[in-house]
Parts: structure tokens; sequence; C-alpha cells
């Protein structure tokens, strides 16, 4: 039972998905952080049939919807870190404290234009990418994501503050960012031949390095990988492998 209460309250917080309010614990939620995959794979299954549903639609049409249903089943948390980020990032290289930008309530240019760099990429690629692909793509980015936010989170700093940083990156041992690694690889190869009949493996490891790149980088600029960072990383992981699929 402590198994299935860790993972329904990792689901509380990762999705929009109603789960009893016992179980809606971040304490328990971070204890189960490396099996943040599987929460990817139960958030993309709702896309992966509507997508397969509505395959007939414009292809630019089905684009949308894969977007929107992403940011949405996500309850928007993971695209606010990207912003938050993205903003932190780029505003530092002029000499900013990319610290007290993490933390300030308001959007900025940086922020804003992020956003709508992502939004375009992730667009262009998901309308090139074969119509009878989409669902299934979509599907194995949903669990790339999770995957990436752990590895990001498992390279990264231990915040200096109690954040929800702090609290999922201390229940991360070495162990627990190998036992998830070897679930993303798992299901990513399931459903990758169940699916698909093949096994694209430079996707693959083109989104676990970018998680690996984005760890490097707040390392840097912040010190630390906090929550929003890990946000990012799924983020930039997703788009990363949504983009290797119209590139390679």
């Amino acid at each position: 039972m402590g198994f299935l209460r860790d993972l329904l309250s990792l689901v509380s917080f990762l999705t929009i998905y109603p789960v009893p309010s016992r179980y809606r614990s971040l304490y328990d939620a971070a204890s189960a952080f490396y099996l943040s995959p599987m929460v990817g794979f139960l958030r993309g299954v709702p896309g992966f049939i509507i997508l397969t549903i509505a395959g007939s639609l414009p292809h630019q049409f089905l684009a949308g919807i894969a977007i929107a249903l992403h940011i949405i089943i996500q309850g928007f948390l993971h695209i606010d870190g990207f912003i938050d980020f993205s903003e932190a990032l780029l505003a530092s290289r002029f000499g900013r404290d990319a610290r007290a930008i993490m933390k300030d309530r308001y959007r900025g240019s940086y922020g804003i234009a992020s956003m709508g760099l992502y939004i375009v990429l992730l667009y262009s690629s998901l309308s090139s990418i074969d119509p009878k692909l989409l669902p299934a793509v979509y599907l194995l980015g949903e669990v790339i994501h999770g995957g990436s936010m752990v590895i990001c989170m498992g390279l990264g700093r231990v915040e200096p503050y109690e954040g929800l940083g702090s609290i999922f990156k201390r229940s991360l041992s070495r162990g627990r960012v190998a036992i998830s690694i070897v679930v993303l690889v798992a299901l990513y190869s399931l459903m990758s031949l169940l699916l698909l009949g093949s096994l694209p493996l430079y996707q693959l490891v083109l989104a676990i390095l970018a998680s690996v790149f984005s760890a490097v980088i707040a390392n840097r600029v912040l010190g630390y990988v906090s929550g929003d960072v890990a946000g990012f990383s799924g983020e930039v992981s997703y788009v990363v492998f949504m983009i290797s699929w119209v590139s390679i």
C-alpha cells in the first residue's frame, strides 16, 4: 500500500487527474519521484487515444491538440518552470541575479519570448511527423518527459533552502535514479516495439542528453537544480525528442 500511496501522490502532483485527498502528500510524491516515467506514460494515454481516434482530422489541427493536451494534463506545472528558468537563464547573461528572477512572480520579456519559441518549435515538429505515427510519438514523448526530470534532478545540486526542489532532490538516491532510467528505457522500448515495430534509439539518446545539459547549465547558473529547472528539463527534452523525429 505504501508504494501505491506514493505513486498516487506523484500522479496527483504531476497531473490534473482526480486523486483521493489522502493521496496528495508532497513527501509521498517525492518518495515516488523516481517513477516519473510511469506517470508520464499515464499522462500520455489520453492523448494517445484522442490522437488515434481523431487521426483523420487535418494534421495541423492534430498538432495543436497534442500541444494543448501536453500542457493541460500536466496542469501547466512544467511549462511554468520552463518559462521561469528560461528567463533566469537569459537575463543572467546581462548581469542580473538568476536566483532572484526565479522567485519573481511576474513574467518578463525573456520568459514570454522563450515560451513563444518553444511553442513554434513544438508545433512545427508535431505537424511534420507522420500522422500515423503521431499518437505513438506523443505517448513516448510523455514517458521521456517524466524520465528527463528525474535525470536532471539526480545530476543537480541541492537547493540551499527548503523549496520543492530540495524535497524531491533529497528523495533521490543514486539507486533510485538508476531504477528510474531502467524504467524509462524499458517503457520506451516496450511501447516503441508494440506501437512502431522498431526501436528509435537516437531520439531517446538525444532527449536524455538534453536533460543532462539542463542539469549542467543549472548547476553553473544557479548552483543547484530546483523544481522549476526539473520542469525546464522535461520540456527541453520533450521538444528535442519531437524535433529529432523530423530531423533524423
